[in-house]
């Protein structure tokens, strides 16, 4: 989405992005979920701020009564301002998949009391790599999130759901398998090396599309990957249109008995020369 900005307002925010501290760039995904450790067990809003991107917004499911909960970045900031810091006893990460600059991880901390388990979003941004989607499990000690097959095959339906939402454009398709507040960030499409948007910009252009009869059943879709984690999982696809492989890394929930797309990361995983 294109605006035009006041010339002087367009020269400050230039100023502001050659001037920022270089401790905000991280040259590898590992760099940026350290910083995100670092920030937790330090209770730093400005470290958090260097590893996630500022419109992220945070994903869990709760375990009385499975409710989806939501944290903007904003609120997390001032939790850790506020909050006397509690590091972690033990921390660990693993990349689950990566293709250019595309990541899905996974992030473990250990408290005497509980664990988080994460799964990360994590994209290489002209800033540097910064994590853009976050859904996360709580468990007691000793406590384990498996996946079932059951659902797998519920979480392959949504991905579905999804796949027939571009194949017609159908805005409430994407309204059914994704949280409303889901963004899609996006990379090396239409020239555009990096961007996003929300779920109802979307489907204002799937219903753009709609309107005017435009249907896409010819682009093949495959799911790569879904690894599943109790209420929240992660999902890999691939899509090629017009001859060029796009992919998706996706976040999803279980909220409601459902599993919803919570956040995504799109594009090109091949920068154009």
């Amino acid at each position: 989405m294109s605006k035009t900005l006041p010339l002087v307002t367009l020269a400050l925010l230039t100023a502001c992005a050659r001037t920022g501290p270089a401790s905000r760039l991280h040259a590898s995904p590992e760099e940026a979920v350290q910083a995100y450790f670092q920030a937790s067990d330090t209770g730093s809003s400005r470290l958090l701020r260097s590893a996630f991107h500022p419109d992220v917004r945070m994903h869990w499911v709760d375990g009385v009564d499975g409710a989806l909960r939501t944290r903007t970045q904003l609120e997390w900031w001032q939790v850790l301002d506020a909050d006397a810091p509690q590091p972690a006893s033990e921390r660990g990460m693993t990349v689950l998949d990566r293709e250019g600059p595309f990541v899905l991880m996974e992030a473990v901390s250990h408290w005497p009391d509980h664990t988080f388990d994460d799964l990360l979003l994590v994209v290489e941004t002209p800033v540097g790599w910064r994590i853009v989607g976050k859904v996360f499990q709580r468990l007691a000690p000793g406590e384990s999130a498996p996946g079932s097959a059951s659902a797998q095959e519920e979480i392959r339906a949504v991905l579905d759901a999804k796949i027939e939402a571009h194949a017609l454009y159908s805005h409430a398709l994407l309204h059914q398998s994704h949280t409303p507040d889901c963004l899609y960030y996006r990379l090396n499409v239409e020239g555009v090396p990096f961007a996003w948007g929300t779920l109802s910009e979307a489907a204002a252009r799937y219903a753009a599309n709609a309107e005017a009869g435009i249907q896409d059943r010819e682009s093949p879709w495959n799911i790569l990957k879904v690894e599943v984690r109790g209420n929240v999982a992660a999902a890999k696809l691939e899509v090629r249109v017009g001859g060029v492989r796009f992919i998706d890394h996706l976040l999803l929930v279980r909220t409601g008995g459902q599993w919803r797309i919570s956040a995504a990361a799109w594009g090109n995983p091949v920068p154009p020369p």
